[in-house]
């Protein structure tokens, strides 16, 4: 299982960037999955003008090109994964790795930050 990072499933369905090799072949060959709070960050990208589409239309595009679905993991338990995520304060950072982490999952990102603290980090 395999996560997607909110800048990744923008890039991937948009196709605006390009993701590296070893991010695309996690792609083929995983089950993909987005956290809720990708949902919510997207929402905020749209109030300021960075996306033009909601989060109940990205999840669908995602959906219907590559079979990403969200997350049900109780919010409980990927806070409390969230808590060792003491190398940010970014609340969206702490919970989409939690997410990933409560999960056993992989993190498709490419942040470097992330990438340097989460062990499961492809980019």
């Amino acid at each position: 299982m395999t996560y997607l990072d909110t800048h990744a499933a923008l890039w991937l369905c948009s196709g605006e960037v390009q993701l590296p090799p070893a991010a695309a072949a996690e792609v083929d060959r995983s089950e993909l999955r987005i956290s809720p709070v990708v949902l919510l960050e997207i929402q905020l990208l749209r109030e300021i003008g960075r996306v033009t589409i909601g989060p109940e239309e990205w999840a669908a595009l995602l959906h219907r090109d590559y079979g990403v679905i969200v997350c049900h993991i109780p919010f409980h338990r990927v806070v409390a994964a969230a808590y060792s995520e003491t190398w940010t304060r970014d609340p969206f950072d702490r919970l989409i790795v939690g997410q990933a982490r409560a999960a056993g999952g992989k993190l498709i990102t490419k942040d470097r930050r992330i990438r340097s603290h989460f062990d499961r980090a492809v980019w």
